[in-house]
Parts: C-alpha cells; structure tokens; sequence
C-alpha cells in the first residue's frame, strides 16, 4: 500500500491582518476542529513548523495519509473552512519511498526532456 506525504505551505494575505482577534480565533477554531477530523481518516499530522525569517512562507505542516483519499481530506477541510481566503498556499506531495528506492530512482534519472 502506498503511503503519502503531503507537505503545505502558507502564508498570511493582507485581508488575514483586517480580522480582529474575535474574528481570528473563531476562524482559528474551525482549522482545530478539522485537523482533528483528519485523525479518522488515517491522516497524522508530523508537524507544524513556521518558517518566517528562512523562506517565503510563513509555514508550513506536514501530514502522512494513507492513500489519496487522505490528500483530498486536508484539501477539503482547508477549502471547507476558506483557508485560501486568508492564506496563500502551496502543497506538495509525494509517495514514500526506502532509502534504497529513493537512491534506485535518483541513480537511473536522467537530463531533463
């Protein structure tokens, strides 16, 4: 079975700044709740890590899901609770693999088409 990982970036839009801190918290409950959601899916969030001061992002979390259904539960529930509203976003995901799949692949790549 096929693991993935999903790693997502994020960065406040200028509209985040215009909540007051009511307005945020209560938004910030909602993303609580569905993280915890997650957890029945068979998604587990690894980490949450802010990145301010070493990139262009804010930060950014990475979360293990079991199979693709997984990857669409975090979109979903970032897009359910208009996550992009207020924050900019990128994600990223990938299958895992041993260190000795990974060194097979990286060794037979070749030069960009």
């Amino acid at each position: 079975m096929t693991t993935y990982g999903l790693v997502e970036y994020w960065k406040p839009r200028s509209n985040w700044y215009d909540l007051s801190s009511e307005e945020k918290e209560k938004f910030l409950d909602g993303i609580r709740e569905n993280i915890g959601t997650l957890g029945g899916r068979g998604v587990k969030l690894i980490g949450i890590y802010r990145c301010r001061g070493f990139g262009d992002w804010d930060g950014m979390a990475f979360f293990e899901c079991p199979d693709a259904d997984g990857i669409e539960a975090v979109a979903e529930g970032s897009e359910s609770h208009d996550w992009y509203h207020y924050f900019e976003g990128n994600n990223v995901v990938g299958t895992l693999q041993s260190t000795e799949e990974w060194a097979s692949h990286v060794a037979r790549m070749g030069a960009p088409q």
